[in-house]
């Protein structure tokens, strides 16, 4: 099975000129097309930093990011990083903050549209895609503040979808909402990444449990640990230490 996402050798330092520190460390990942990833790790682990170099968000100070078959994304020219970046669906962990304020629920989704989609068929298709993340098609003219945080985080998921991506990146997707919101856009996720690559952030096993058939962990910006989600949890915590961590503290 080919990679649908692959990172080697990525180091990303972050801080200012006198302070900087090294978020990844030699990072060398590879997720298959179709593979469901979460990453795990404690705060700090350098978790968002490397989500956001796979979705071409945020450029690695050494190694190389390939999607889909481009072995180097970055060394494509800005239109075709462009084009790139749209075969990459991408949930920030705020929604909110995310959003252009000026735009409705249905104009965020609309704005991820490809530039084709216009007028009457634009509208169809933010309709459709805010039914598949089972929100009612009257919420496009609604502002975002106006919702609640979790159907704030099912727009997000929506505008991920309306680029219609090979894989889709969610950064803590389910944090600060209660506990039916995050079955709600759990259950969204989940739908939505059959036949789709998925790679996932979350602090909590439990979920990364039930979204991901792997387990990266990050300790300190180094993968301390690449499982199957089904380890069993003695030879788990055999395996890593930042993994017994984890799951000593998974209720």
């Amino acid at each position: 099975m080919s990679a649908a996402i692959a990172c080697t050798g990525v180091v990303r330092r972050l801080g200012g000129r006198r302070r900087r520190v090294e978020a990844l460390s030699g990072i060398d990942l590879e997720i298959a097309e179709g593979e469901s990833v979460a990453v795990v790790g404690r705060s700090g682990s350098g978790k968002s930093t490397l989500v956001g170099v796979l979705a071409l968000l945020d450029r690695p100070d050494r190694g190389r990011i390939a999607v889909g078959g481009v072995p180097d994304a970055w060394a494509l020219p800005g239109r075709g990083l462009r084009r790139l970046r749209r075969r990459v669906g991408w949930i920030p962990q705020d929604a909110l903050s995310s959003f252009d304020p000026r735009f409705t629920a249905g104009e965020v989704v609309a704005e991820a549209l490809p530039r084709e989609e216009s007028g009457r068929a634009a509208a169809g298709r933010v309709a459709e895609l805010l039914r598949r993340v089972g929100l009612d098609p009257e919420a496009a003219g609604r502002w975002p503040a106006t919702l609640s945080g979790g159907e704030r985080q099912r727009v997000a998921v929506a505008r991920a979808l309306a680029v219609r991506p090979e894989v889709l990146i969610a950064d803590e997707p389910t944090t600060g909402l209660d506990l039916l919101a995050q079955d709600r856009v759990l259950d969204v996720l989940s739908a939505e990444a059959r036949g789709r690559t998925l790679v996932l952030v979350t602090h909590d096993l439990r979920v990364a449990r039930r979204m991901a058939n792997r387990l990266v962990v990050l300790d300190r910006g180094r993968i301390a640990a690449d499982v199957p989600a089904s380890i069993a949890p003695d030879e788990a915590r055999e395996r890593s230490p930042e993994l017994a961590r984890l799951i000593e503290a998974t209720p």
